[in-house]
């Protein structure tokens, strides 16, 4: 399988270690002037440097990779006539939706209030629907991929698993880390922890995300481990 721009001749690692540099320039930014308004050295931390701010140039940066995938997996089903990259496409094109228009969060709002939750939870209702939503998601790319890991070659199977392991670090960061960094947020109000955890979880939640969309651009646009296998394209058909 050829690279979907071969004038693109950079390395995975070279390639990666670029884009990771700027998402640690963005968090170590983010970091430091969190501490400085803390010190009382600067009035407020502007928006557009805020990881965790959305529409910021951060979040911005994190689109533009999202995009930069789908365009190459379309890129690499049309130039070689093939469904698999196009199916990995829709997958991203809806992790693209929904981290540009929060559709976890605006889907978890509606239907919060209507979850049948004992009053122990209910304080964490909004996080438990965002959960479901995200579950739904998952459903949706499993219907759009499960049948790459048996009945699609080698290569498909091998392209597809890589992606696998990109989603499961999402759903870490963007679900269970989420969840945590809620739970943290409500457990230590009220405490000195409150001014520092919730911060640090939501660096942590947030530059993961950033580094698996580095991860998952750099991989794409080079294939590592992928062009050397034997094309079983035509032999097998998606």
């Amino acid at each position: 399988m050829d690279r979907p721009f071969p004038i693109i001749t950079l390395s995975f690692t070279a390639i990666l270690l670029i884009l990771a540099s700027v998402d640690a320039g963005f968090m170590l930014l983010d970091a430091g002037a969190f501490l400085a308004k803390r010190a009382s050295l600067i009035s407020s931390v502007p928006d557009d440097i805020k990881i965790t701010v959305d529409g910021a140039l951060p979040e911005m940066l994190g689109y533009i990779k999202w995009a930069i995938i789908i365009i190459s997996l379309g890129r690499l089903s049309i130039r070689d006539r093939w469904w698999v990259p196009f199916r990995w496409a829709l997958v991203f094109l809806m992790v693209l939706i929904d981290d540009s228009l929060q559709e976890h969060e605006t889907i978890g709002t509606r239907i919060a209030g209507s979850l049948p939750l004992p009053a122990s939870l209910q304080s964490q209702s909004q996080d438990i629907a965002e959960i479901m939503v995200f579950g739904a998601m998952g459903i949706i790319a499993i219907l759009l991929t499960a049948t790459l890991f048996t009945r699609n070659g080698p290569v498909a199977r091998a392209l597809s698993l890589r992606f696998l392991l990109i989603f499961l670090f999402l759903a870490f960061f963007g679900v269970a880390l989420d969840f945590l960094h809620q739970t943290i947020r409500l457990v230590s109000e009220g405490t000195f922890a409150a001014e520092f955890l919730p911060q640090f979880f939501a660096l942590l939640e947030d530059g993961g995300e950033m580094i698996m969309a580095s991860i998952a651009a750099a991989f794409v646009l080079t294939l590592p481990g992928i062009e050397t296998m034997p094309r079983q394209m035509k032999a097998t058909p998606a």
